[in-house]
């Protein structure tokens, strides 16, 4: 008497319906592959510290280490973590300007303003809305460095004919910024110290940043993409300057 699988409904050979045992076999390789490949949140943050420690030391090492296919994620977080260092740093600069400026508004405005203001309860000074002012910058920079990756992944592997596959685009981008982080950071401190050479250590801050960051792309894109020397230093201006672009364009339609 034929039998007949309890799952699909078909004859079994010797009891075993081949198809489901194709299927579990199948799921199983899944499975295994998914398990090889899993995401490991934790430690994708734990290699975020070991990328802060030692992209200043050994930024060398930190871009073999870390702009692989594997490490995407920490990519990504690395590019998060830089866009709310940028919200932070916004509102940081709000605050402080919102305080001198209410500072100066009592000691040089005149009674009658000061009365009238105090009498209609408005402020000489309106006070900026720190929660909107972060979300939109941490949403504008992630949105800048989200489209660095894409655009360079084209520009890289599509138009110069790279081997960087996307992942590793992100990864590169991810690890490029570590030193943007870490000028936000200083800087958001360094913006309540009041001292006019401050102001000069935080734009000498801003732009060792901003030169250190691009050194590190170039030096990402070169171990991802193995370009040709010459076409390394022309990728990596094109990946900024079209994302700038676009950004741009983007900032003027909804303006």
């Amino acid at each position: 008497m034929a039998k007949f699988c309890t799952k699909c409904g078909k004859e079994t050979v010797d009891g075993i319906c081949p198809d489901c045992k194709e299927t579990k076999e199948v799921a199983a390789t899944v499975v295994a592959a998914t398990n090889g490949e899993a995401v490991d949140v934790k430690q994708s943050f734990m290699d975020c510290l070991e990328v802060l420690k030692g992209i200043f030391t050994k930024p060398f090492d930190v871009i073999k280490s870390f702009v692989v296919d594997n490490k995407f994620v920490t990519g990504i977080i690395m590019v998060v973590l830089a866009a709310l260092s940028s919200g932070l740093y916004k509102i940081a600069t709000l605050k402080n300007m919102y305080s001198s400026s209410s500072a100066s508004s009592f000691n040089e405005g005149d009674l009658s303003s000061l009365l009238s203001s105090a009498l209609s309860g408005e402020s000489l000074v309106k006070e900026p809305e720190y929660l909107k002012e972060f979300f939109t910058t941490f949403a504008t920079n992630l949105a800048e460095y989200a489209l660095l990756a894409v655009l360079g992944y084209v520009v890289v592997s599509k138009l110069f004919k790279g081997t960087a596959s996307i992942k590793e685009m992100i990864s590169a981008v991810g690890v490029s910024l570590a030193v943007v982080l870490v000028a936000n950071l200083l800087n958001s401190i360094l913006v309540f110290v009041d001292a006019e050479f401050v102001g000069y250590v935080r734009s000498y801050v801003a732009t060792f940043a901003s030169i250190t960051s691009t050194l590190v792309l170039a030096g990402g894109v070169y171990q991802a993409a193995k370009l040709d020397k010459n076409k390394l230093f022309v990728s990596v201006a094109s990946m900024s300057i079209f994302a700038t672009a676009v950004m741009d364009i983007v900032d003027k339609l909804f303006k």
